[in-house]
């Protein structure tokens, strides 16, 4: 066979071969998207990128390491693994800072019960009815904005130091991303 019908052969196979890999979306043995794959990823939402690392917990001392004595609340619904990024983007001309943790709570049970645990901070939310998951609060405090919903197995909280109606637009939108990974 000559160099260019194997080339004409060949090169499609590979285009396929490096889109399959170049999936940013990772697996367990089990064939699970990981969960750090659920996160919004650099730059999915338009001006918004990736601050620092992240990070992972997949038991509750490496959770405690992340967000110390709140872990403990986790821990009393069944916590299994949770993943943060931090992004960046401009609101107002100005740079802000959006958090995003999703917790992995094991079963929709547990997960609703640490949507409604009071140490959560979330008391005296506004209802987002027809927004992200199963159910969702927002929340001003003070200056800054907090989002929380649950779906299955996952809760999910998002806040951003800056309390705006973009600021809170720009949550509702990372929610929507992330439910839809969680589907």
């Amino acid at each position: 066979m000559n160099t260019k019908l194997r080339l004409a052969i060949l090169a499609p196979a590979l285009v396929l071969t490096i889109a399959a890999c170049s999936d940013k979306k990772t697996t367990d043995s089990g064939g699970l998207v990981a969960i750090e794959d659920r996160l919004v990823e650099n730059n999915e939402i338009a001006g918004w990128t990736y601050l620092d690392a992240g990070w992972v917990a997949n038991n509750i001392s490496e959770l405690t390491i992340h967000i110390n004595g709140l872990a403990v609340v986790y821990e009393r619904h069944g916590f299994v693994e949770a993943a943060h990024q931090s992004y960046q983007g401009t609101i107002d001309d100005g740079a802000r800072t959006l958090q995003v943790t999703i917790y992995n709570q094991g079963t929709s049970p547990n997960a609703k019960a640490t949507f409604d645990d009071p140490e959560v901070g979330l008391t005296g939310t506004t209802v987002w009815s027809d927004g992200a998951g199963e159910e969702a609060h927002f929340k001003l405090f003070g200056l800054s904005y907090a989002l929380a919903f649950y779906r299955g197995p996952f809760f999910v909280y998002l806040d951003i130091g800056y309390g705006t109606e973009e600021s809170l637009n720009v949550l509702k939108q990372f929610a929507l991303n992330i439910d839809g990974k969680l589907q």
